[in-house]
């Protein structure tokens, strides 16, 4: 590892700040998800409609409650909020609020990832950049007599190029990945509170 270090310039110290980060905050939307973001009991949107044609709120209340997820939280509050004698319009800007309020928690830190996805390469590539050049400058200087100079110049170049996209395609993979149960999760509640309007109305 010291070698990588060694031969692949200051620029694998950027590099090793921006895996660090990484990892923490994959490992920290990871964590988050598993523990609050419990996948959605296929019978739920079902359950909640019914429940709101009988007229029983504290029954679709608590069915709600039994979901451990965005959507349960979203749908609760809702229901807890809303008040039958308004319109569609206040109904749409109630859930958007919810909305805005429950996903705002999914997406803590998301952007990050994407941000690293995009800077490591970048930084990387400069790395690359910055080898080439010592390894031209080197040839111009020394001939071709010397190869070991020239290596360790494009070594610099090859290791922070891969130290690079070693870092990037991690963390595009799981931001893509969050972001897609992210909007899966915006439909569900949208589906839900739609299905529970269209009943009351």
């Amino acid at each position: 590892m010291i070698y990588y270090f060694r031969v692949g310039g200051p620029l694998m110290w950027v590099l090793l700040a921006l895996s660090v980060v990484s990892l923490g905050v994959m490992l920290e939307r990871v964590i988050f998800f598993l523990r609050n973001e419990k996948a959605v009991n296929k019978l739920f949107k079902t359950q909640v409609v019914i429940a709101m044609a009988e007229n029983d709120k504290k029954k679709a209340i608590e069915l709600c409650k039994n979901e451990k997820n965005c959507v349960g939280i979203s749908v609760k509050k809702f229901l807890l909020r809303f008040k039958e004698d308004k319109d569609f319009h206040h109904y749409d800007q109630l859930i958007k609020e919810i909305g805005m309020e429950e996903i705002g928690k999914l997406e803590k830190g998301v952007y990050i990832l994407a941000m690293i996805g995009a800077i490591a390469p970048m930084v990387g590539l400069l790395g690359t950049v910055t080898g080439m050049i010592k390894a031209f400058t080197s040839l111009s200087e020394f001939g071709a007599g010397d190869p070991a100079r020239v290596a360790a110049g494009i070594s610099e170049a090859l290791i922070t190029t891969a130290a690079g996209l070693f870092i990037a395609i991690p963390a595009v993979t799981v931001y893509n990945l969050l972001n897609k149960k992210i909007e899966n999760t915006e439909e569900e509640i949208d589906k839900v509170v739609t299905n529970i309007i269209n009943t009351i109305r």
